[in-house]
């Protein structure tokens, strides 16, 4: 009888770091199990600490406004769909609500014009007139582009 290769059956259970982000769909308290629903509808089931729980419960209660993020450790298929979560490590219940700007606040653009402002015509004219082609030959030395 022939047995499969341990290379194939590493590759066939490789375990990958992962970080997902979805719905609280349910939990299961004494097995320590709980449903999350992905954005593309894909539901996957990982087990949690007692450490955990709290924030498993809480993204739960408040499903509709609330997404966990779980990062972990994860058996990924050859198509790169995650078969398994194998291990969480870190758990955030994250809000989906937008944040509403600060009033009074002034947006980013208005800012970055305020400081241009601020800086001398002759500081304006070091700079060179290719920096946004050949930004890293600047940066960094890359060989300089030619127009």
């Amino acid at each position: 009888m022939a047995r499969k290769s341990t290379a194939s059956k590493k590759q066939n259970n490789h375990k990958t770091q992962i970080e997902l982000r979805g719905e609280v769909r349910a939990a299961d308290l004494d097995g320590r199990q709980f449903s999350l629903r992905l954005d593309d509808g894909t539901k996957i089931v990982a087990t949690f600490t007692s450490e955990q729980e709290g924030r498993i419960t809480e993204a739960l209660r408040d499903h509709t406004s609330r997404r966990l993020r779980l990062t972990g450790r994860g058996e990924v298929a050859p198509s790169g769909k995650i078969k398994r979560i194998a291990s969480v490590d870190a758990l955030t219940v994250e809000s989906t609500v937008a944040r509403q700007p600060v009033a009074g606040a002034k947006p980013i653009w208005e800012v970055a014009l305020e400081i241009g402002a601020s800086v001398p015509e002759e500081e304006w004219a070091k700079i060179p007139t290719d920096l946004s082609k050949n930004l890293h030959h600047y940066l960094y030395g890359a060989p300089k582009q030619e127009e």
